[in-house]
């Protein structure tokens, strides 16, 4: 298998999986949109667009992931730093790990997302409490890093696989 099926495969499971596991945070949106509707509220047109935002930006990232996946190969670059042009997977351990570990990061990155825009959302949500004094900022640095973990692992499996293969565990 190339590298570039690799990440055309991983990439496309990985915008399915966002988009699947976005459907948690998506429901509520819809649950207050809906009863905001049906009460005439003056944020109506406010709930209309920050439901309509969320939406939009999870059908960009599935048609980003799932029908633009080499694009999104070729912008984040992600071919480079393999030594080989093809993944062999006949017992080599390198290649093996590297790629578990490339799994494990997009999963880490895929669900901090939908978490992380949860997040934001409930921050515009609550427009008179400042940043610093937002009772869920833990949860909102947490997630941050999470995805930041997530997406180095991802970009930097090989040299942790190496890591990993050097102390013989």
């Amino acid at each position: 298998m190339t590298i570039r099926t690799f990440w055309n495969i991983l990439l496309k499971i990985l915008g399915i999986y966002l988009v699947v596991q976005g459907v948690g945070v998506i429901m509520p949106y819809l649950a207050v949109f809906t009863t905001t509707f049906a009460m005439g509220t003056d944020d109506m047109i406010y709930y209309i667009v920050l439901t309509l935002s969320i939406l939009a930006a999870y059908f960009f990232i599935l048609w980003l992931f799932v029908f633009k996946t080499s694009w999104l190969i070729d912008r984040l670059d992600l071919e480079n730093g393999f030594d080989e042009e093809r993944i062999d997977l006949k017992g080599d351990f390198s290649a093996i790990m590297t790629i578990a570990i490339i799994v494990i990061g997009g999963i880490m990155l895929i669900e901090s997302l939908p978490m992380l825009a949860r997040e934001f959302s409930l921050y515009i949500q609550r427009k008179e409490i400042a940043f610093q004094e937002n009772p869920s900022i833990g949860w909102t640095i947490f997630y941050i890093v999470k995805a930041m973990i997530g997406y180095l692992l991802m970009t930097n499996s090989k040299p942790i696989a190496a890591f990993y293969k050097q102390k013989k565990y």
